[in-house]
């Protein structure tokens, strides 16, 4: 079986990011309303592995109990500010802050982490040029992996908007997969039947070591962990580590598919700068 390393591939990611971005000055603005110490933590790695990428990322904090109107003020300021290449709204919100507004007000030419309607829409009539973060670095993963995944069954367990269902489109899309995608749920029945017929499984449930030996079947599928469950002190994904020997190739948890998500950003950057002049 073969450990993926995310962040063996996120730095070379970063460094073909890097030859790109030299002498450009790009900057990215993160806009974050709240104190919470892990998002902050987040927010601090991005902000370390921008600076391998070449591109300047701005914290723009926010108090947690700023108003829905000024937040998204702020958010319109720093879409008609020149100076800001591309934007990030840190999740998760505080409450009395629409998501879902924020993502209607974001500027498409500076939406990095693809949450607007039109960068998102255009996943639907396969037009992409950028898609979520997380579920493209799914993507990038395999890529970088040398993991065939045309044709192949594939189990995505969760139907986020973040990760399942952009996902789900990546697999399915004539440019990008071409595979057989089978999307699993807390409605869904018979999620283990599902799971041990797949090439390759993708939990982003958000449930620690949900995914057990049993939902494992006799073909050694590629296991691709989404999961960042805090818990005990420490990390866990969603699949638990005994399913490792079981599978082809895995994504530990953590060193998998973070670092890739956030190399994905910058990625994201540079084909809306590309697009957008």
């Amino acid at each position: 079986m073969q450990r993926i390393d995310g962040n063996k591939i996120s730095d070379e990611m970063l460094l073909s990011v890097r030859r790109e971005t030299e002498g450009r000055g790009l900057s990215i603005s993160a806009l974050f309303a709240g104190d919470d110490p892990s998002t902050l933590s987040y927010i601090k790695s991005k902000m370390k592995k921008a600076e391998k990428a070449g591109i300047k990322v701005d914290l723009v904090r926010m108090d947690s109990g700023v108003s829905e109107d000024n937040f998204l003020e702020k958010l319109r300021s720093l879409n008609s500010d020149s100076s800001v290449d591309g934007i990030i709204v840190e999740k998760p919100l505080p409450e009395g802050i629409s998501i879902k507004r924020a993502a209607s007000v974001i500027n498409p030419a500076k939406d990095i982490d693809c949450m607007s309607p039109e960068n998102n829409g255009k996943l639907i009539t396969d037009d992409f040029l950028i898609a979520p973060s997380t579920a493209m670095a799914v993507i990038n993963i395999l890529r970088h992996s040398g993991i065939k995944y045309e044709s192949k069954k594939i189990a995505i367990i969760g139907r986020s908007e973040i990760v399942g269902k952009p996902l789900s489109l990546l697999f399915l899309s004539k440019s990008c997969g071409n595979a057989t995608v089978t999307v699993l749920h807390s409605r869904s029945r018979s999620i283990e039947e599902e799971t041990r017929r797949a090439d390759i499984i993708v939990a982003a449930i958000g449930k620690p070591n949900f995914l057990t030996k049993e939902y494992i079947g006799e073909n050694r599928p590629v296991l691709i962990d989404v999961g960042i469950n805090y818990s005990d002190g420490g990390i866990t994904g969603d699949i638990d580590k005994e399913c490792y020997e079981l599978s082809s190739a895995y994504t530990p948890v953590p060193g998998g598919v973070g670092p890739v998500t956030v190399a994905t950003l910058f990625e994201n950057l540079l084909r809306l700068k590309k697009a957008n002049g």
